[in-house]
């Protein structure tokens, strides 16, 4: 960590907490430069207790910086972070990393190789509980009960990130970050394990902040989600609310595949390339709708001409072009068409959310 400023006061450490849920998070007007760049502009989170925030975004964007503000690392140029009722980071408040009891699992385990899994995992903790009940409930939670004699060499790369996690666990942290843990582990395990990651979190009534530029992995582990994009925060909700009612046209095509389809709006309907759509919101005169494809159906008729099949295996999109526009229609299984084919479409979901163009 580099000196602190004159004006910037040292607090102490955030106090140890009765409830056995984690702690509130606060971020209110958070900003950073690095390099001369801004990479952080006025970041606003609220993050109640026991909640698992998945935080999502594409590489650079300011993911990791954000975390490593809130866990200490780096300190922001302006703004607060507030750890339940107490300021962790403020104009004249600093609070070390070691005294924030934020826990965190980074993108490699980062074991002690020549420590034993019960070592590493009560690393943390005072000498006389190094080897107690804590580090067995943390090592019980994650799965790995009568582990603690192994060495990290002998575990596979899952099970070495679950000791990274039982690590933060077993210190009893108010929050716990986690920055993108299953990016070196590849697809199956990633998939595995993310389920695995949300039970334990949910067992363990943490509170959590958990870094992803995934989105299926962000919908899956985060009880709400914040889409972070250029330093801002574009959104924050349920997956739901992203996927279903996103805020900008930026959200809707990064969260899922979206038709951003050209349409003519006269208040709670518009007319697109696949027909009337039902609106959200109401909207008048030239728009973009915003359609994804399961909520197209494709039908018999002749609006749309297909030009390939892009086949999943459980599901596939028919990629067609109506009325001059490319639409994507996603069909369960293998669909009965052929490039060439005409088809008709007919859009089947909710109300839509239209965008002024």
């Amino acid at each position: 960590m580099e000196k602190l400023p004159p004006h910037v006061e040292l607090c102490p450490a955030v106090p140890t907490r009765s409830d056995p849920r984690g702690s509130a998070l606060t971020v209110h007007g958070v900003e950073r430069m690095l390099g001369g760049r801004p990479v952080l502009q006025g970041i606003d989170l609220d993050v109640p207790a026991g909640t698992v925030l998945a935080l999502l975004g594409p590489s650079g964007c300011g993911k990791t910086t954000l975390l490593r503000c809130i866990a200490g690392l780096d300190r922001p140029d302006s703004g607060l972070i507030v750890v339940d009722d107490f300021t962790v980071s403020g104009p004249e408040c600093f609070v070390p990393p070691e005294k924030r009891r934020i826990g965190m699992v980074f993108q490699e385990p980062a074991l002690f190789p020549n420590r034993t899994v019960g070592g590493n995992v009560g690393y943390g903790l005072p000498r006389s509980e190094r080897g107690g009940p804590r580090v067995e409930r943390a090592l019980a939670l994650v799965g790995l009960s009568g582990a603690a004699d192994r060495l990290p060499s002998t575990l596979s790369g899952g099970q070495q990130q679950r000791v990274s996690l039982a690590r933060a666990l077993a210190a009893e942290p108010s929050l716990i970050l986690l920055d993108e843990p299953f990016s070196a582990l590849d697809a199956p395990l990633r998939a595995e394990l993310r389920g695995e990651v949300r039970r334990l979190l949910a067992a363990a009534g943490a509170t959590a902040v958990f870094v992803t530029h995934d989105q299926e992995e962000a919908f899956l582990v985060g009880d709400q989600v914040a889409l972070m994009l250029d330093g801002r925060i574009a959104q924050v909700g349920t997956p739901a609310d992203l996927y279903e009612r996103p805020a900008s046209r930026a959200v809707a095509t990064f969260v899922g595949d979206a038709n951003l389809l050209p349409a003519k709006a006269t208040g709670d309907m518009a007319d697109t390339p696949v027909g009337k759509v039902p609106l959200a919101r109401p909207a008048h005169g030239t728009v973009e709708v915003v359609i994804r494809p399961e909520c197209i159906a494709a039908c018999q008729g002749d609006d749309a001409i297909v030009e390939r099949i892009e086949y999943y295996g459980h599901d596939a999109v028919i990629v067609t072009s109506s009325r001059g526009c490319p639409v994507r229609c996603r069909v369960m299984g293998r669909p009965p068409y052929d490039p060439g084919d005409r088809i008709g479409l007919e859009y089947v979901g909710e109300p839509s959310v239209a965008f002024s163009p």
